[in-house]
């Protein structure tokens, strides 16, 4: 059975409220009455209610304030709001559409008329809802498969690795994967589409399975970032980037390959307690056609770990990437050597202890 709308009307008048709220009962809809700013802004707070039909002149205010605050600060400040007033003035009812009113009938009114505008405004918010729950409902299947791209520990063992993943809205722009290309030699990514939106979710699970086709022993780091660069040119809105780190870890060699495209530094924490920031300067991926990415290459021993991680781990309280990087390391040298799963563990803490996140959060470690 269909939810009965609920309509709340604010009128000081005795009869104008007795007669809307009695021909909408007639109608068959749900009615709340309050006749002053006071006791419609508590039913605002307490109750719930589909639509607020109100009058611009109250006792105790403005009937255009009261709008105001319901669209702006209320709890249900997504319903449609409908003046009935004997203020006829253009003025007025530019400022009543102005304070967020979908409608505004001066009286007398008609009694077929008001019904007819209650029903279209409240036909256009239920589809309205409708839309956002059939977003929310993508969204949340987009979420889904997004996670469902991410590399999990237990499945690539020899990988040796842990990660933390925690997107600002359902879906997010960050990601990381982890993927095997040789004996004992993998490939370690992690990267972050600028924005928030449906569309940097579509970006991202692209970019997921491009990288994935493209890892392989018969391309560089620096290969596949270009051929990568050059395929995501062709479909990314103007102005969306991303920031990327590639690591290609060679446990045969004890070679590091480290490629980076405008993303923070990666960090090295070596067996005997020392640790190296990785800084490496390069274009972004998406916004040129000939990209310089910045690759170092260094030895590490067994028992070194290697840190990727999106910016919002290191951005808060930091004036800058380093110095936030910098903070992280200084936390790690205060703390025992711990399982990678546990110092994972350890870091998202110590950066959520500092605040909130403005951003997808994501951490990756894997060791020699």
């Amino acid at each position: 059975m269909n939810k009965i709308p609920i309509i709340l009307v604010v009128e000081d008048d005795f009869t104008s409220r007795t007669v809307l709220t009695s021909m909408l009962r007639q109608e068959g809809f749900e009615t709340l009455a309050a006749s002053t700013i006071q006791d419609a802004r508590q039913m605002m707070e307490q109750k719930s209610f589909d639509m607020a039909i109100m009058d611009v002149n109250l006792p105790d205010g403005n009937g255009l304030e009261l709008c105001r605050w319901l669209k702006n600060e209320s709890p249900r400040r997504e319903v449609p709001a409908l003046f009935i007033s004997s203020d006829a003035t253009i003025q007025t009812k530019l400022a009543g559409f102005d304070a967020g009113a979908v409608d505004y009938i001066t009286k007398p009114f008609n009694r077929a008329e008001v019904l007819a505008r209650v029903r279209m405004h409240l036909r256009l918010f239920q589809a309205y809802q409708s839309m956002l729950e059939l977003q929310a409902i993508k969204l949340a299947q987009l979420a889904n498969a997004q996670r469902a791209m991410l590399p999990q520990p237990e499945s690539l063992p020899e990988a040796q690795f842990h990660a933390f993943y925690q997107p600002l809205q359902e879906a997010g722009g960050d990601f990381y994967q982890v993927l095997p290309i040789g004996r004992r030699i993998h490939d370690y990514i992690i990267a972050d589409v600028c924005g928030h939106d449906v569309g940097t979710a579509m970006t991202t699970a692209a970019l997921q399975a491009l990288i994935r086709q493209n890892g392989s022993v018969l391309y560089a780091p620096n290969e596949i970032l270009k051929n990568i660069n050059q395929v995501v040119r062709g479909f990314m809105a103007e102005g969306q980037y991303v920031t990327l780190m590639h690591a290609r870890l060679n446990r045969q060699t004890n070679r590091l390959v480290l490629t980076g495209a405008g993303h923070p530094p990666a960090i090295l924490q070596k067996m005997d307690g020392a640790f190296e920031l990785l800084w490496l300067e390069g274009d972004v991926v998406g916004a040129f056609d000939n990209p310089d990415f910045g690759t170092v290459e260094q030895a590490v021993r067994p028992g070194d770990r290697l840190f990727l991680y999106s910016d919002a781990l290191i951005e808060c309280g930091a004036s800058d990437w380093r110095a936030g990087a910098d903070r992280v390391i200084a936390h790690l040298k205060q703390l025992p050597r711990a399982s990678l799963a546990d110092t994972i563990l350890e870091i998202i803490q110590f950066r959520l202890k500092s605040g909130g996140a403005a951003d997808d959060i994501t951490l990756i470690g894997t060791e020699v």
